[in-house]
């Protein structure tokens, strides 16, 4: 009798103990599962700063690159010192979201560029230079027709998709008393330009 009561016994602190060391292995798988839940919502949340990182990268616009091309009527005039190109330039640079490339002499060597200011004469161009926009430039006047006394300014824009060849006329002005109020019609209305820029784009 005492035989089977200690045979009971000892059954019972077996389950007893494999009870204990069931439920602390338990413990330890659930830390484990815990650990490897953390860690891996550590790589995930890194894996997701990442990705929004580089959905801020792809969201930021790369800018649309212009450039001015010479004035069509423009070579008398540069004679004398009068060129608002590079006014058009320096004004256009300020903007974050456009780039004002260098008119590229040596690219152009043998393509006609002088006295364009139609969409029409544009493809020469566009297959040497890699521009989203051109910006086409003129004086309202030949300069022979200036006469010194009575003399009246002007100048006209028009800007060229190099994708779509779709061309708009843009901010111009006429009957200026002289040169310098070309320039400053351009500084004053470069914003127009800059939103018809980017009406066809």
């Amino acid at each position: 009798m005492f035989i089977t009561k200690l045979k009971y016994f000892q059954i019972i602190v077996f389950f007893l103990l494999f009870t204990i060391i069931g439920c602390n292995t338990t413990g330890k798988k659930n830390k484990n599962v815990t650990k490897k839940y953390n860690a891996c919502a550590l790589i995930d949340s890194s894996e997701m700063t990442q990705d929004v990182s580089l959905l801020n990268k792809a969201t930021i616009i790369a800018p649309l690159e212009v450039m001015v091309v010479q004035c069509a009527n423009g070579y008398e005039y540069a004679m004398h010192n009068y060129d608002f190109n590079p006014v058009i330039g320096s004004e256009l640079n300020k903007f974050e979201n456009i780039k004002v490339k260098p008119f590229p002499y040596k690219t152009l060597m043998g393509v006609t560029y002088q006295g364009v200011f139609d969409q029409k004469y544009c493809s020469p161009i566009i297959e040497k230079v890699n521009v989203d926009f051109l910006v086409l430039t003129k004086f309202d006047k030949r300069y022979g027709e200036l006469n010194s006394g009575k003399m009246k300014w002007g100048y006209e824009l028009k800007i060229v998709n190099t994708e779509t060849l779709e061309q708009i006329k843009t901010i111009n002005a006429h009957d200026l008393n002289d040169y310098e109020a070309i320039e400053k019609h351009i500084e004053d209305n470069i914003e127009k330009l800059k939103t018809d820029i980017e009406r066809i784009k």
